[in-house]
């Protein structure tokens, strides 16, 4: 079915009961993302396990204030040169960019203090799908670390707004990324128990399926994203990746700052 003539079929059945429902899906890579009238009042969870949003919520349980999304390198030096005293952080690669402070190893983060510091932030793939949903819709960061915040979160505000909550996998390079699948897999199954009444898509369906299928730790042997960590010098961080519901932070955009373009993210 078209996509226009499927989200109007959910309208219609929405209509069609007074109880709201809730669709899940997922999407697979930040291309796919179908973006049309409805879509802006939607939830988008964009998951980056090995490690993008994973670093996020741990940046912010060490106190981070804000951090501040770059979709570019250059993007990102120069949102630093515009507003002295933050970090500047990422990745491409696996490797720190050359000249940032800090990288993007979430094992790192979590040793430092970051009270009250503004991060900007640039990585090769999970910075990127945050720029990719649409631009008016509600983004957050999920990972297996945060999950059961971000679930929490999401549902509430979900039922609050009668809308549907995408589930969006950063990838690798826009290709099909393991990692990323399984928890997908993982946050629909979840999002699925705690409401009853949900509907899921065939894309979550299959996430939860490929959630099943290679259960953490398992999924390590088998994805892309942790063998470059691995192969890197970063042998801790994919272990700390796949811990679940670790932290009670989640990360939401609010906004794009007005000087710099960058997209806002603070903790819900």
């Amino acid at each position: 079915m078209p996509a226009n003539l499927t989200y109007m079929a959910r309208i219609l059945q929405k209509e069609e009961f007074e109880e709201t429902i809730l669709y899940i899906d997922t999407y697979f890579t930040p291309s796919s993302i179908v973006i049309n009238e409805t879509s802006e009042r939607d939830i988008y969870i964009v998951v980056d396990v090995i490690r993008a949003t994973t670093s996020m919520a741990v940046m912010f349980d060490q106190g981070a204030a804000r951090v501040l999304v770059a979709g570019s390198v250059e993007q990102a030096r120069e949102a630093a040169r515009k507003v002295a005293g933050r970090l500047l952080c990422g990745e491409r690669n696996v490797q720190r960019i050359p000249g940032f402070d800090y990288g993007n190893s979430p094992v790192q983060y979590a040793q430092l203090d970051l009270g009250g510091r503004e991060l900007i932030m640039t990585t090769t793939n999970g910075t990127r799908a945050f720029y990719a949903c649409p631009e008016q819709a509600l983004r957050m960061a999920g990972s297996f670390y945060n999950a059961g915040a971000v679930i929490t979160h999401a549902l509430a505000l979900a039922k609050t707004r009668a809308c549907d909550i995408h589930i969006v996998c950063s990838g690798e390079s826009d290709y099909f990324g393991l990692d990323d699948a399984v928890c997908a897999g993982y946050l629909a199954l979840e999002l699925q128990h705690r409401q009853a009444g949900i509907q899921l898509w065939d894309s979550a369906s299959a996430a939860i399926a490929l959630y099943e299928a290679f259960k953490p730790p398992r999924v390590l042997d088998f994805c892309s994203a942790a063998r470059a960590v691995i192969d890197g010098g970063l042998p801790d961080d994919p272990p700390f990746c796949i811990r679940t519901s670790v932290s009670d932070s989640v990360p939401v955009v609010v906004g794009r700052e007005p000087e710099t373009g960058l997209l806002v993210i603070e903790k819900a």
